[in-house]
């Protein structure tokens, strides 16, 4: 989803229900201020039905969720109490009040509770929350009844809690109406498992939802995985763990569907059959004779017909170096700006069915996306595992160029187009022996300089032509614009 598109939609529920919604740090509402947060990271990755889904979750928070006194024993745990149960309540009554957000938040339910089940025995939680999860899980018909671990049967029972009293909580007047319940549950745990310990009280109030959240708050560990989980479809893992320097700047990603769009039109004309050359290029063909006779045509001959289409592959490589990064904003590096433009022109040539790949490099090199036409994610370029493989502790163009012509190497194009984007340059010898190892495979080497500090190597390298330099460093949209105008003049419609 684009982060235009869902700016319209808050749009609308901002006015409708008069409360405001901005981006933040995570997914969560503040009820006293009446203020919703999304994470914008999360937007372009998850499907539209899940960010509308975790949009209205929240939404629905700051109009239906009352605060509550919870007192002085265990409130940690009474609080991880009533958000599980108000969870399920707020989801009902939104639901009702447009005739697709039943169906959007249901749809999302089913999924992460899905993707809860098979995280839930990794979580590094308290037995006490594991519990709680695991009866939500079940209070809505999922897991198995004879569990064996003890969240598992302790789960159980407070399932059944819930089930017999399913219509108190289901049509609960206020928030505070659940407290008896809630009670009840706490009990139920406390006499299992005694009281949490300092460190889990701690962690339970780090997971829940305080109803009290600000533009700058992190998500639990429960609710960031829960979220990430739902990026299955697309590539995720679990264990995947973002770079802290890196950001998605999601005004170049949005450009992606735009550009893919007019090359995949480019390509279906160029795919066509074209006359090639003058009319005498052709057969002189005998039933032409007739036409001469009848029309006084004096072309007799045939045209010579040509598909004029060319294929293509790219392999593009960023450099991920400390001084890519070099600001205290994450969302403001030559890095995020570099790794946004990587997802753009990946998802785009995805788009029009060209191969391609993405590799990363500093002091080493490091493939993220092999050749080929799946799906590339913001996780995959900047997730922190891949960005400290690839070393951040020098810059080796001439590693990246051989990358790039390994990739190349494993796909048939007529046109494969090597793309490297730097900030520095390395070693010159080293630089153009790799530049003519791709010229000799048929690969055409093209450069993206960001400053002036490594133009020279590079623009020597690559040729004056071919080696764009960003000179204006504090516009560091130059970067998006600068791989648009490649594919544009790369990928183009046929002269013939």
């Amino acid at each position: 989803m684009k982060i235009n598109e869902l700016e319209r939609v808050v749009k609308i529920l901002a006015r409708e229900y008069k409360i405001e919604i901005k981006a933040g740090e995570s997914w969560a509402a503040n009820i006293k201020s009446k203020k919703v947060f999304y994470r914008q990271d999360d937007v372009y990755n998850l499907s539209e039905d899940h960010v509308l889904g975790l949009i209205l979750h929240e939404v629905s928070h700051v109009l239906h969720t009352d605060n509550v006194e919870l007192g002085n024993n265990n409130p940690e745990l009474t609080h991880s109490t009533l958000n599980m149960l108000e969870d399920i309540v707020i989801e009902k009554i939104i639901g009702g009040e447009y005739p697709n957000a039943g169906e959007i938040l249901e749809s999302t339910k089913e999924e992460v509770l899905n993707n809860l089940l098979k995280i839930l025995p990794k979580l590094k939680i308290s037995a006490h929350e594991k519990s709680l999860l695991f009866a939500a899980t079940r209070f809505e018909g999922r897991g198995y009844s004879t569990g064996l671990e003890p969240y598992e049967k302790l789960g159980e029972q407070i399932s059944e809690i819930m089930i017999k009293r399913k219509d108190e909580i289901m049509n609960r007047k206020q928030t505070k109406d659940l407290m008896p319940i809630v009670t009840e549950i706490v009990e139920l745990i406390i006499k299992n498992l005694g009281e949490p310990t300092p460190e889990e009280k701690r962690q339970m109030e780090q997971n829940s939802n305080t109803g009290n959240a600000s533009e700058t708050d992190r998500e639990g560990t429960i609710k960031r995985k829960s979220i990430n989980a739902l990026k299955a479809g697309k590539g995720w893992q679990e264990g995947i763990e973002m770079s802290h320097s890196v950001a998605m700047v999601n005004e170049i990603c949005d450009l992606s569907t735009f550009i893919g769009k007019k090359l995949r039109t480019i390509l279906k004309r160029n795919n066509a059959m074209e006359f090639g050359g003058r009319y005498r290029s052709g057969k002189l063909m005998a039933k032409r004779f007739v036409r001469v006779k009848v029309l006084k045509d004096r072309n007799p001959f045939a045209r010579r017909i040509v598909k004029s289409n060319q294929s293509y592959a790219f392999a593009i490589a960023s450099d991920i170096s400390g001084s890519m990064f070099d600001a205290s904003v994450p969302r403001e590096t030559f890095g995020s700006y570099a790794l946004s433009s990587m997802l753009m022109v990946g998802e785009a040539l995805r788009i029009a069915g060209i191969p391609r790949s993405m590799t990363i490099f500093g002091y080493r090199t490091n493939t993220v996306a092999p050749m080929g036409k799946k799906q590339i994610t913001f996780e995959q370029l900047g997730n922190d595992k891949a960005i400290r493989k690839a070393g951040q502790g020098g810059t080796e163009v001439d590693k990246a160029m051989y990358a790039c012509i390994k990739e190349l190497e494993l796909v048939k194009a007529e046109r494969k187009i090597m793309i490297i984007l730097t900030d520095g340059s390395s070693y010159l010898p080293e630089m153009k022996e790799a530049h003519k190892k791709a010229i000799e495979a048929g690969i055409e080497p093209l450069g993206i300089t960001i400053g002036q500090y490594g133009s020279s190597n590079m623009e020597e390298t690559f040729g004056k032509n071919k080696n764009r330099i960003i000179e204006d460093t504090k516009n560091k949209k130059l970067i998006g614009q600068a791989f648009v105008n490649i594919l544009k003049e790369s990928v183009k419609a046929s002269t013939i």
